[in-house]
């Protein structure tokens, strides 16, 4: 570990000058451990030396004098030393060097959480992500979960979220492969299956149109007449071959291509005996895991692109997974299951003693916390 090396990120530059600045002047370390902790460092030797000077501050009072704060230094190097695999002496000094100004190790502070912050994000929608395309309901619901977490525990470190924020949400770097393939194929079939089975049993309609939406299928063309069928039952209507064309028609999805008189035909021509609901489902957790995927996709660019300030990045990311949180809610619907119990979307000021928090002098006593203002709650 040296710190000359090439091609040396920005972020390790200032894991390296937040630990060397509390090794120049310790008393930062007591405002610095309300939000920054040895997990949000990237290089583990760093994580572990943050670790040993948190310890080292918990034994006894700060320093005071220069000669006080040299001493407190080079014991917490010695047991950086002794018990940091890969740490030595000599890299501890160069933290010190690596340090710009002693009195920023806020700022510094910041820099290491913002990016831990992206870091966490990145890697939590990259699971999410991977359970969604492999298809485990369940896995993917937990793994929203998990992630709503991750985002409520960053939140608490860096003290505010943006949540005003209208600017548009960017697309997946990748489009998922339940859009495409086998899986999309499994999703139209489905899909067919519960419109005749709709049709044979139209008293069935209104009770699944209660948790089924017209979104939720992939198909444009069985989204249509699927809402001309629902449309029908609404009004009361009889639900036949006739009707349903004429209520597609009446839609428009006729005359602007969406769907032929020839496709509708064959979706309700052909009622089938079976159970609605069972299909419905079906095209439920299709949708489920294409919007979740989605979902998670968009936590990932946002997580990757380093101009969205680490604010903006937690309050983006939970607008990212609201179609997510909606789909799953209705899921539980579906299936008379009980509500989560997870916490609602986060929408907070400033918090106590968080890395926004304007840095002060490095050895200035610390003032009472003060209270955010009505308008930033």
């Amino acid at each position: 570990m040296s710190v000359d090396s090439p091609g040396l990120s920005p972020q390790l530059e200032a894991e390296q000058a937040v630990l060397g600045a509390c090794l120049l002047v310790p008393s930062q370390l007591a405002s610095l451990r309300a939000w920054l902790e040895p997990r949000h460092f990237l290089r583990p030797a760093h994580g572990q030396f943050f670790a040993v000077m948190l310890a080292q501050l918990d034994e006894a009072a700060l320093p005071a004098t220069g000669e006080q704060r040299r001493n407190w230094a080079l014991r917490a190097l010695d047991t950086g030393v002794r018990t940091i695999p890969g740490f030595s002496a000599s890299y501890g000094q160069s933290l010190i060097s690596a340090c710009p100004i002693a009195a920023h190790a806020t700022a510094y502070g910041r820099m290491v959480l913002e990016t831990a912050v992206r870091r966490s994000l990145e890697q939590h929608a990259h699971r999410l992500l991977a359970a969604a395309e492999g298809g485990s309901v369940r896995t993917t619901v937990a793994l929203t979960a998990s992630l709503h977490t991750v985002i409520d525990q960053l939140t608490t470190a860096w003290g505010t979220i943006d949540v005003r924020s209208t600017k548009p949400l960017p697309e997946p770097d990748t489009r998922t492969g339940l859009l495409a393939g086998r899986a999309a194929e499994s999703a139209h079939d489905n899909e067919r299956m519960l419109l005749a089975s709709l049709v044979a049993s139209p008293t069935r309609i209104s009770e699944i149109t209660s948790w089924l939406s017209g979104g939720d299928f992939l198909s444009p063309s069985h989204r249509a007449v699927y809402q001309a069928l629902a449309a029908l039952t609404h009004r009361g209507e009889p639900v036949d071959e006739l009707t349903a064309l004429w209520e597609v028609q009446r839609r428009g999805a006729l005359a602007d291509g969406t769907t032929t008189v020839e496709e509708v035909r064959t979706l309700v021509a052909t009622g089938m005996p079976g159970d609605p609901g069972y299909w419905a489902e079906r095209v439920l957790r299709a949708s489920l895991l294409r919007t979740s995927a989605t979902s998670a996709g968009i936590v990932r660019v946002l997580a990757l692109d380093a101009a969205v300030s680490a604010g903006t990045l937690l309050g983006d990311s939970l607008r990212a997974l609201e179609p997510a949180d909606r789909l799953q809610q209705r899921h539980r619907a579906a299936l008379n299951a009980p509500a989560s119990d997870r916490r609602g979307p986060v929408v907070l000021g400033v918090r106590r003693q968080a890395a926004t928090r304007t840095a002060g002098t490095a050895d200035r006593p610390s003032r009472p916390p003060i209270e955010p203002s009505p308008h930033r709650r």
